[in-house]
């Protein structure tokens, strides 16, 4: 047993020779200690603190070894884990203040594990969507209204449209859904923003494709797919992207934010809080393929010209 390795450094520390002595260190009767020395007992939880302090060593640690002496050999894998975190934690120094912070941030992403998904506020939201982006192997299908946030100076570019393109390098086919309303169209400031968004998607390799709400209404599976983000999502604005067919990620709130503290400060979209799910209720429910087939009211958008003509035919009708 591991713990009786500990009354063996208490011995050397302390320079203790016979058991009787060790046992007086610990407050336990002689017989006690030769068994706990000879690994023929586990140390209760006081005896585990008592010799944390005699070696200076996190009470923690010995309750967890004391643990793992008690279970059964198919368990001692899991204590081993469970040490393997306790050492790590135990181990993080406290200078710069950079470093326990990020260890608890990553000790609060393996607690949400367990529920198959993850949750980023804030800027953090930007950067798990690049990793993400950077782990992708074959795929990435995505519906977007917030299609703003890929204009210059917004959230999503260059960094995120940049991944998006060393993605397409690897051969990821990424398939990007851009839902524009008529009244965006028919702006003439906002039809030049949506065209200069596609021009660079379509630039950096993505299949872009483009489709007006108020026809999409219309159709059952954008009922659906809207009535299920607003159960889940928070929302009832469409913004989702399913990465390998196995984590889709979807965006649940957002607000504006001035950019810049002088001068006149212009305003950009925040994604408050993007959420990350494998859930398998998620993937079924939110999934934003089915868009893609509805081929009468998504079109593939083949650049400046073509999509100026095929406004113009929209607000007419």
């Amino acid at each position: 047993m591991e713990s009786a390795a500990y009354l063996q450094q208490i011995k050397d520390r302390y320079r203790l020779t016979s058991d009787y002595a060790l046992a007086r260190q610990l407050g336990i009767t002689q017989p006690e200690a030769n068994l706990i020395r000879r690994g023929r007992k586990v140390p209760n939880p006081e005896v585990c603190i008592r010799m944390a302090k005699l070696l200076d060593r996190n009470p923690v640690e010995l309750l967890l070894v004391a643990q793992k002496d008690k279970a059964p050999a198919k368990a001692k894998e899991y204590w081993n884990l469970a040490l393997t975190a306790v050492n790590v934690m135990l181990n993080v120094p406290q200078r710069p203040r950079y470093l326990p912070k990020k260890v608890q941030a990553i000790g609060e992403e393996l607690r949400q594990l367990g529920s198959q998904a993850l949750c980023y506020e804030g800027a953090l939201a930007h950067v798990e969507a690049i990793r993400l982006m950077e782990s992708t192997r074959t795929s990435v299908d995505a519906v977007m209204e917030r299609w703003e946030l890929w204009r210059k100076g917004e959230p999503l570019y260059p960094n995120y449209l940049l991944v998006n393109q060393e993605a397409v390098r690897r051969r990821v086919m990424i398939r990007r859904l851009l839902i524009f309303t008529r009244a965006q169209l028919a702006d003439a400031a906002c039809l030049s923003d949506a065209l200069a968004v596609m021009e660079d998607q379509r630039q950096a390799g993505i299949a872009v494709f483009v489709g007006i709400r108020e026809e999409l209404e219309r159709t059952v599976i954008f009922q659906r797919l809207a009535e299920a983000f607003r159960i889940h999502g928070e929302t009832d604005e469409i913004n989702a992207a399913l990465f390998d067919g196995e984590m889709l990620i979807f965006s649940r709130a957002y607000h504006k934010v001035p950019l810049g503290l002088t001068g006149n400060a212009r305003s950009i979209t925040h994604i408050d809080r993007l959420q990350f799910t494998w859930k398998p209720e998620h993937l079924r429910d939110l999934n934003p393929l089915p868009l893609f087939e509805l081929t009468r009211y998504v079109t593939p958008f083949r650049g400046k010209q073509s999509f100026r003509a095929q406004v113009k035919r929209w607000i007419k009708t």
